[in-house]
């Protein structure tokens, strides 16, 4: 029979102990079931649409953009630059979509918030465009998940329910005159908040 040394036979030995050690921890690997991968979010459903406001192009140059306040109350320089962009603060003004009073507010949207139809009343008119937007705050705050601006009040205002979250609040996305009406109403309440610097019409 023939003698294999003692040191040959020691290291074969721990040869086989060590590929004895790794087949056991390659077969408890393979043992550990994977770690599940997050579900992808589910798609958020839209509402039902209703009749946009007219809008109308109007080129400004760019201005920084403003919030549009923690309460979401249409406060008086709000108020002016949005019945001056919208008519002229012409009580007698209608829409070609049918949008009444001075702020251009279409009557079904008006029937939600009052039963009067004095469109006509300023009071009246102010009340309604009032609750209007603090309605758009709430809905904004709630979808973009942040403060809007001066910029997307007057987007959600100048559009149809669901135009501005369809584009995921990215101005980048929304047409050209949607964009550039909404960056002359921020530019009005931007010069409202300056004294000295009410010139209109350089606007």
């Amino acid at each position: 029979m023939m003698r294999i040394p003692v040191r040959t036979a020691a290291l074969v030995a721990v040869n086989f102990v060590t590929i004895g050690l790794s087949l056991g921890l390659f077969t408890a690997q393979a043992a550990i079931p994977a770690a599940p991968q997050n579900p992808a979010p589910a798609s958020v459903a839209t509402r039902p649409a209703v009749p946009a406001l007219a809008a109308v192009a109007m080129a400004v140059p760019q201005a920084p953009a403003q919030a549009a306040g923690n309460s979401g109350v249409l406060d008086q320089r709000h108020q002016f630059a949005l019945g001056m962009i919208e008519t002229g603060n012409d009580d007698q003004e209608i829409g070609g979509a049918g949008e009444v009073s001075r702020y251009q507010i279409l009557p079904s949207v008006w029937r939600h918030y009052s039963e009067s139809r004095n469109y006509h009343d300023p009071q009246v008119s102010w009340q309604v465009a009032r609750r209007h937007w603090a309605t758009l705050y709430s809905l904004f705050k709630q979808q973009a998940r942040r403060e809007p601006t001066d910029f997307d009040m007057y987007v959600l205002w100048n559009t149809h329910y669901g135009y501005y979250s369809h584009h995921q609040f990215n101005p980048a996305r929304l047409a050209p005159v949607v964009r550039d009406r909404a960056q002359r109403f921020a530019n009005l309440v931007q010069r409202y908040a300056n004294p000295g610097q009410n010139s209109w019409a350089s606007l």
